[in-house]
């Protein structure tokens, strides 16, 4: 039999339309036209595995050496590919409907309703399935063993064990239990890393696939409750609802990014290929997860980096096997990318301090020193400012052409110059005012977009422009921003170079368009005068999340010169950065320095609305609600609201 949650479950959303994209707060859903359309990624995840799977439920195996596909936990593959059939009939056939959750994934086929989750508790993968009694349905499972970048093992022999509904395959990487749980006519073969599962008369099932830690539990309540703890804290009512569901989803990514594992806690980069901890990365979704109630993730991942920090050096990726070698080649030198990085320390300052502002966490003032004289230890000539210097792997972004950034670059200052200001006077360090007008003055003097100063300045037309903006408002800034807004906006975000540039090619780190520098945009276009064209941009977020082929997802990047969707269909920055966009942009809501009983309330709400709530804000144990309104603003204490009511 069906558990009864499962059965409310599909019946609550077997009925969904795409029409209720765009009414239902809490679903996503996507009807493929055509059978190629449903071969597009789309995941379940929960803090201690992942399942990606095509959008009608079946996986091809990966032979890509960083691919997460399939079912992961921790860093072992479990299920490498999947594919069956209903009645004889393949799925990818058969498969009518998709519906995302807020912790589940529901596809409709030809007689058959299927929901797939990953337990909160122990990580198991359940595929629960639901027929019409009559049906036969066949799935076979490749078992894949294979462990996560930079390990290149993977199983060479694997040993089979058979138990009733049951069936767990060992190798020298690991276990995988496949369990079938149904009164149904239930037959299970099993030959080496192939496992062929059949179900006849169907009424109902749930196969739970594990590393053999399951124990049997109904858990789906508790999963789902976990899931949807980001719903009901910091809530955003526009007059315009696909700006709150998409709010709600990025929050859920947050959530849902974060990750458990062996190697430590906190936030993987994206999915399907760079799923394990980033720093650079996850200090950017810190800042937005502050804001929304989820600060102890945030202290989770900034504690990992900090583990593996090299006497103050941040790092800038973790792999999630052993240590090896995670390899790099720039032109013809090659670095451990394991602390390739000279931005990931001044921005894990940046999320200490914003932790410390909205949660009142702060790690010792001995990790915090060591990191700031890690930074300050990068400026070579004295003067202040921090230099790159690839032949030490101190490389900002973007890595692809790192080599000639050396020196000092306007986009790692900007974040030094915001660190410097605010844990200068706590470490004995007064320069900020002076180091800041060198800085105007080296990257903002002229109407050049001066990128880099090495021997001598070096103007480059690139989005690392924007970043100075975030934290700082200047006349120069605001010029800086409207030259080259012609060459570098488009409908659908922000290139990474502008097309003006001799080095714009349409590439990854020199044209493509990335939503994370399209927040950049917004936030320091609303902090310099530029309303309109933030808006414009932040619109972006929002076309681009109810248009993907996984509805609600933000792509890591974009094609330079038309909507098409690249890279990871699935990227944590992505989704925090329209967060970031309207708290820090459009409501003026600064990460690091928020205060509730000195906020001035000043907003750029755009034209067509007449205000903007947001509900149960967090900030150090109590929660506000907000409202902005065309000529005002107003803030109340969630607990003392409640008492006079």
């Amino acid at each position: 039999m069906l558990p009864e949650r499962s059965r409310r479950l599909i019946e609550e959303i077997r009925d969904l339309t795409e029409e209720d994209n765009y009414r239902d707060m809490r679903h996503w859903v996507r009807t493929p036209y055509r059978p190629l359309d449903s071969y597009s990624y789309t995941m379940v995840k929960g803090s201690k595995a992942h399942f990606i799977a095509y959008m009608n439920g079946t996986i091809r195996r990966s032979d890509m050496h960083r691919s997460r596909v399939g079912y992961w936990k921790d860093n072992v593959s479990h299920i490498a590919s999947l594919d069956g059939s209903i009645d004889g009939r393949k799925l990818s056939d058969a498969f009518k409907k998709y519906v995302r959750g807020l912790g589940y994934i529901y596809r409709q086929y030809a007689g058959l309703d299927r929901i797939d989750y990953i337990s909160e508790r122990d990580g198991s993968l359940h595929i629960i399935l639901s027929g019409t009694g009559d049906s036969e349905l066949n799935l076979e499972f490749d078992i894949g063993h294979t462990m996560a970048w930079p390990s290149h093992a993977s199983a060479e022999r694997f040993d089979v064990s058979l138990d009733g509904n049951g069936s767990c395959i060992t190798s020298n990487i690991s276990k995988t239990c496949i369990s079938v749980y149904s009164d149904d006519d239930v037959r299970i073969h099993s030959t080496g890393e192939n496992l062929h599962l059949i179900i006849g008369d169907l009424h109902g099932a749930e196969i739970v696939i594990s590393d053999g830690t399951y124990e049997v539990s109904d858990d789906m309540e508790s999963t789902l409750k976990y899931h949807e703890s980001v719903k009901d804290m910091a809530v955003l009512e526009t007059p315009d609802f696909r700006f709150n569901k998409l709010f709600l989803w990025a929050k859920h990514d947050m959530l849902e990014f974060y990750s458990e594992t062996t190697r430590g806690n906190g936030w993987f980069a994206g999915f399907p290929v760079y799923s394990w901890f980033f720093g650079r990365d996850g200090l950017w979704m810190a800042l937005a997860a502050n804001m929304v109630g989820l600060s102890g993730l945030t202290h989770e991942h900034l504690r990992m980096l900090l583990r593996y920090a090299d006497d103050g050096r941040i790092p800038h990726e973790i792999g999630l096997a052993d240590d090896g070698d995670q390899g790099y080649t720039i032109g013809e030198t090659r670095f451990n990318t394991m602390y390739m990085s000279i931005d990931s320390s001044p921005l894990w300052l940046l999320a200490n301090a914003s932790l410390e502002n909205w949660d009142q966490r702060r790690f010792d003032d001995d990790h915090l020193r060591k990191v700031f004289n890690f930074i300050t230890s990068c400026d070579i000539d004295g003067d202040g400012l921090i230099e790159n210097d690839f032949g030490r792997g101190l490389i900002g972004w973007p890595e692809t052409w790192a080599n000639i950034r050396n020196g000092k670059t306007v986009d790692v200052n900007a974040i030094w110059l915001e660190d410097l200001r605010i844990y200068g006077p706590r470490f004995g360090n007064n320069g900020y005012g002076k180091i800041r007008d060198r800085y105007m003055s080296l990257f903002f003097g002229d109407a050049d977009p001066v990128d880099f100063v090495g021997s001598e300045p070096h103007a480059i037309s690139s989005a690392m422009q924007f970043v100075p903006g975030l934290f700082m408002k200047d006349e120069a800034i605001r010029r800086r921003m409207e030259d080259l807004s012609r060459g570098i906006m488009t409908p659908w975000g922000i290139r990474s170079m502008s097309v003006y540039d001799p080095m714009y090619d349409g590439g990854y780190h020199t044209g493509t368009v990335w939503p994370l520098m399209t927040g950049w945009f917004v936030i320091a276009a609303y902090g310099n005068g530029l309303a309109d064209l933030a808006f414009e941009q932040l619109k972006s977020f929002v076309d681009l999340a109810f248009s993907a082929d996984d509805p609600g997802r933000i792509n890591e990047t974009y094609d330079a010169m038309r909507p098409l969707p690249t890279g990871q269909f699935a990227q944590g920055w992505s989704s925090s950065m329209f967060v970031l966009s309207i708290l820090q942009g459009m409501l003026s809501m600064n990460p690091v320095s928020f205060d509730p009983s000195a906020f001035a309330g000043k907003h750029h709400l755009p034209d067509a609305w007449r205000n903007v709530k947001l509900h149960r804000i967090p900030w150090r144990g109590k929660f506000y609600n907000l409202t902005f309104i065309r000529d005002g603003f107003s803030l109340k204490d969630v607990a003392a609201e409640s008492a006079e009511e």
